[in-house]
């Protein structure tokens, strides 16, 4: 389901619709019983070394234009604001209740995942959501009332709601309480109006940071989501359509916490790189290793060797492990690499992997149902940016100025220039075919993942460079992938 994604920058505006490894322990996600296995090579060898100390990441990257993102790691916390218009659907205690579960309970409270088990399955405990459900926000003003107020020519009743949050005194405790990090920015702030979607009205999903300067004395609202109670609810846009269903919320939290869109906004290309079957693109499953990585919940194996390695990963279901391919990568997230990880349908996956996601109508979709492994391409390369958004220079550390991701998925969303705005992907699925069917409109399968005796090697069917990355060196390796089984997979990588 596509989200309206909004972000502000300063004196100019964008839109974009929208751990450690202990001894052996049972875990349980999603009612799966899992058995940890510890790390399956040494954090060092012959050719590889696995990173731990990064300088920066995605969210501090997007604090430079004014978007303070709720931190990926610790406990965390949202205030989640009923709103009832004048006219609306009152809030009862059951309704009440649905939220409540929906964002803070326990996955068994839920038809699949609340926002706060998903969040801290998939981070593998890196980050515990909180929170509490604060009294009714009462505006007097009618749903359709509401829907005429527009910004950037958009019908923006969440605007009307902020203002009437702005002047009630009922919440100014709360403001305090829910900046943690005492930025003067209330940490994340959710509003859920009890009224119907209806997308032309503005009574949609989606994520929107707001350009107030902070204060300590009265935090104000930067990022917050606005979304309908029925997303949880209502079979048309609830993936199951039975239960609480908390795709909706998860996907738009992720925007919270600073990712992006992988889909494609742009109506009149059906090209998805992603290949669609993710998160943050359909709602569905666990977030890719990339986007775990760009939070800070991942270390990965970095491999630069002259000859051959061969390792090991555990499911990325429930490990962080990853491989980073680039002889000349910066050592951060936010560069661009190779990225491997091996996927396996538990975890966050089960459900997805077992049931049809179907919401507001779309095509069926679900999770590959069997192990393998996930090749992309990552070119979350940062730009440096003008005053207004325009492209300046690339960057490998961030300062005083402006910075972004300088490739999207969409060309309409790219922020750099000419041609690179259409061929520069940002998250890049690769195909163990060869054959790119994604341009064409297709979606992955199980059969794009790599398994036993596939291999990659860059070619012009996915690199506009052929052989070489968007930056003009030379990717250099090939992938063979030597066995795959529900817990882990193995490949070697050789120079060529």
């Amino acid at each position: 389901m596509k989200k309206k994604l909004f972000f502000i920058f300063p004196l100019f505006a964008l839109f974009i619709t929208g751990c450690g490894f202990g001894g052996t322990r049972v875990i349980n996600y999603n009612s799966d019983s899992h058995e940890q296995i510890d790390p399956l090579q040494p954090d060092e060898g012959d050719g590889y070394k696995m990173v731990k100390d990064f300088a920066f990441n995605l969210q501090d990257v997007k604090t430079t234009t004014n978007q303070h993102c709720l931190p990926s790691k610790g406990d965390q916390y949202l205030l989640v604001v009923p709103v009832q218009f004048k006219n609306g659907e009152r809030w009862t205690s059951s309704k009440l209740d649905v939220i409540r579960k929906g964002f803070f309970g326990q996955a068994a409270d839920t038809s699949w995942q609340s926002v706060g088990s998903f969040y801290n399955a998939s981070s593998y405990g890196n980050l515990t959501i909180r929170g509490e459900v604060a009294n009714t926000l009462a505006i007097d003003v009618t749903v359709e009332e509401a829907s005429t107020h527009i910004i950037n020519d958009q019908p923006s009743p969440d605007d009307i709601a902020i203002s009437y949050f702005n002047a009630s005194s009922a919440y100014n405790n709360l403001r305090k309480q829910y900046d943690k990090n005492e930025d003067g920015f209330i940490d994340s702030v959710v509003f859920i109006y009890s009224n119907a979607i209806n997308s032309d009205a503005g009574y949609w999903a989606w994520v929107y940071w707001n350009s107030e300067r902070a204060s300590a004395e009265k935090p104000v609202i930067n990022s917050y989501l606005w979304m309908s109670y029925y997303f949880f609810t209502d079979s048309d846009y609830a993936g199951y359509g039975n239960g609480i269903d908390a795709h909706t919320a998860i996907h738009e939290t992720g925007h919270l916490l600073g990712l992006d869109d992988y889909y494609q906004y742009d109506k009149d290309n059906k090209y998805d790189p992603s290949g669609a079957i993710e998160m943050h693109s359909y709602n569905i499953g666990d977030d890719n290793i990339y986007s775990k990585f760009a939070l800070g919940w991942v270390n990965p194996y970095f491999v630069s060797t002259t000859g051959s390695v061969n390792l090991s990963l555990r499911t990325s279901a429930y490990y962080g492990d990853a491989i980073i391919l680039n002889d000349t990568w910066n050592g951060n997230s936010m560069d661009e690499y190779i990225m491997i990880e091996y996927y396996s349908p538990y975890g966050m996956n089960m459900m997805d992997s077992q049931n049809i996601y179907k919401p507001n109508g779309k095509k069926a979709n679900r999770m590959y149902t069997v192990s393998g492994f996930r090749i992309y391409h990552i070119d979350s390369r940062i730009i440096e940016m003008e005053t207004r958004g325009s492209f300046k220079q690339y960057v490998d550390t961030i300062g005083q100025g402006y910075y972004a991701v300088g490739a999207s998925n969409s060309p309409s969303r790219s922020r750099l220039p000419g041609k690179d705005a259409i061929d520069f992907k940002y998250v890049h699925l690769l195909e163990s075919s060869g054959v790119n069917t994604f341009k064409s409109g297709g979606i992955a399968t199980n059969e794009t993942l790599f398994k036993n005796g596939s291999s990659f090697v860059a070619s012009t069917e996915f690199f506009p460079n052929g052989s070489k990355f968007n930056d003009g060196t030379e990717v250099g390796y090939r992938i063979s992938v030597n066995e795959c089984n529900d817990e882990f997979g193995s490949l070697t990588i050789s120079k060529i």
